[in-house]
């Protein structure tokens, strides 16, 4: 089967990764949050404290990342001027950038992720390619540079979903908003049967297996409908970002322009949704796991983490405080088994 992208020869330039950082226990940081929450009147739901719970684990990311993706070339990390204790600032593949570096002034402070994630291209001596992280992502198993770039472009899924909308009580509402935003954009300036004819072995890739069933049964949309959101970390390019900001300066601008997270934000998934319909990437299918931690099943997570089962896993609590104070001492326990070697970004 001949399909126009297939290539044994790899090459890139050099790949950075991105991890937006906060510390939430910074008793002044909280402060300015909650003044400048009840200033604005931001939803509590959508804003919840529990958004800025800490693992207290990032070491282990740290650890994770040097072991798992040692061809990286420089973690960016992306505070409002917090540094972890344990950092080693001198290193050199190790850049701390504050928000008020690269992020424009009309746009600070930021209590928000996306607006810190939608402004990245701006970071100086950032890579073109980079990998967008969170830190609750644990990558496992060592990684393959070309399961995220070939021969500089990006690797990714063309998957379509759907969206369902909930309740607007719920905490994940407020997600459900931000994808249909993101849906309007792409729906703006695509057309949906232009893009898959033109890149007809990328949307139905047979590597793609079980999940190939979606694109097959929502080809009879002629708009997009949804796409499917791995919460993993995003290869992206600094280019994507680029266009996003020149051809859609009005929805970034209003979605950074609002200190906290709203029902009209879009989101950095619109940075994959362009790539992908832009067609300018290497279909793979994504690995990983996506966990909401709570106190019924931790104890399975922490064993399926100790025998590294997925290539990452993501971690998202849905749980109390004190719950949560007890699931974190098990899951770091062995995420200390699995990584118990300082690397090279610790003192």
């Amino acid at each position: 089967m001949k399909t126009g992208w297939r290539t044994d020869k790899i090459k890139n330039d050099k790949i950075d990764i991105i991890l937006p950082w906060v510390d939430g226990s910074d008793v002044e940081w909280v402060s300015q949050k909650e003044l400048w929450k009840e200033k604005l009147l931001a939803d509590d739901e959508a804003n919840s404290n529990v958004r800025y719970e800490s693992w207290d684990n990032l070491h282990y990311w740290f650890r994770a990342i040097e072991k798992n993706l040692p061809w990286f070339n420089r973690i960016f990390l992306l505070t409002c001027g917090h540094i972890p204790s344990f950092l080693k600032l001198e290193n050199p593949r190790l850049r701390v950038v504050k928000h008020e570096e690269y992020i424009p002034q009309q746009y600070l402070p930021a209590f928000k992720s996306r607006t810190i994630e939608l402004n990245v291209h701006r970071i100086k001596d950032l890579s073109e390619n980079f990998i967008l992280f969170n830190d609750d992502f644990f990558p496992l198993q060592y990684i393959e540079e070309s399961y995220y770039f070939k021969n500089n472009k990006v690797c990714d899924e063309a998957i379509e979903g759907h969206i369902v909308p909930v309740d607007i009580g719920d905490i994940t509402a407020n997600a459900k908003y931000t994808q249909v935003n993101n849906l309007l954009v792409i729906n703006r300036n695509f057309k949906k049967r232009e893009v898959q004819k033109k890149n007809f072995w990328k949307w139905f890739y047979p590597g793609y297996g079980e999940l190939l069933k979606r694109n097959i049964v929502m080809h009879y949309w002629y708009d997009f409908a949804g796409f499917r959101d791995p919460h993993m970390a995003s290869a992206m390019k600094k280019e994507t970002l680029r266009q996003l900001w020149n051809k859609e300066y009005g929805v970034m601008s209003e979605t950074c322009g609002k200190r906290f997270r709203s029902h009209t934000d879009i989101t950095q998934f619109l940075i994959r949704y362009w790539q992908i319909c832009e067609g300018d990437f290497y279909p793979r299918r994504t690995l990983g796991k996506s966990f909401v931690v709570n106190i019924n099943n931790y104890k399975s997570i922490a064993k399926d983490i100790a025998n590294r089962k997925y290539q990452m896993v993501s971690l998202n609590e849905n749980c109390t405080r004190e719950e949560f104070e007890m699931i974190k001492v098990e899951i770091n326990q062995v995420l200390n088994t699995l990584l118990p070697d300082k690397s090279s970004f610790e003192k």
